[in-house]
């Protein structure tokens, strides 16, 4: 096969064969839905969500992105990223941090030994139009443009955080202030929530127990469904990410 894949490149390059033949001997890469961790746990309309946990030492193995996705990291991850045509890269990826891979990323992702790995990976299915960074580096490389914000007042109960914009999709991190609660569930809007922290999760007060919240959980609202709160325990904050869709 190697011998054949050098013959078709030189007679390629001789002119003596289409270029076309040529390029379908490139490798071909699975896709993100055939990657083996990473499980398809939402779809619809607007997006598949996938949840992706892997072993200290183990490997996401090499896969194409088909749709703009963005990961969300839970919890620290120190991991080596490699690429198919250039060299890999060991990086550290903050708790929280959400990165944006665009249609056509390809990469494969090694876990240090010894470090947990958990990702949400939140796959647009609609393309998106005039995408920009807010108060985040969403998308690597690119300036912010972080909306000048209130200050925050003594008596407030969440801190709202804009990541990322576009024509089809908004995202913020909203930190909800220890022993606090903030009401999830938009009229205006389909919405996605992913907990980031321990937290409790509707209904609302007086129509029965709460829910555990644990990192990495996510809810899908459709629009015009009724608010619920999202409480955070104890002395610590709790973070979620919102992503709002426009209709």
């Amino acid at each position: 096969m190697k011998s054949l894949r050098n013959t078709c490149l030189i007679l390629g390059l001789l002119g003596l064969i289409p270029p076309m033949a040529v390029a379908q001997q490139a490798p071909a890469f699975i896709l993100m839905d055939q990657e083996p961790h990473h499980h398809l746990t939402l779809q619809n309309e607007f997006v598949k969500v996938f949840k992706v946990e892997v072993a200290p030492g183990d490997s996401i193995i090499m896969h194409r992105h088909d749709g703009d996705t963005v990961a969300i990291a839970v919890g620290e991850q120190m991991v080596t990223v490699g690429y198919p045509d250039k060299p890999e890269v060991h990086q550290k990826n903050p708790d929280g941090q959400l990165r944006l891979q665009k249609s056509g990323y390809v990469h494969s992702t090694r876990v240090d030994p010894g470090t947990a790995y958990h990702t949400v990976a939140v796959e647009l299915l609609h393309a998106q139009s005039n995408p920009r960074n807010l108060c985040a580096a969403v998308m690597a490389g690119l300036p912010l443009n972080c909306p000048d914000m209130p200050k925050s007042n003594s008596s407030a109960k969440y801190i709202e955080e804009p990541q990322f914009n576009s024509d089809q999709t908004h995202v913020q991190m909203v930190r909800v202030l220890p022993g606090q609660k903030m009401n999830f569930g938009d009229a205006m809007h389909f919405q996605l929530i992913v907990a980031l922290d321990p937290a409790l999760y509707g209904p609302s007060v007086g129509y029965g127990p709460s829910k555990k919240v644990n990192p990495g959980d996510f809810f899908w609202y459709e629009k015009g469904m009724t608010s619920l709160p999202f409480i955070s325990m104890g002395t610590n904050e709790a973070r979620f990410v919102e992503f709002d869709f426009n209709p």
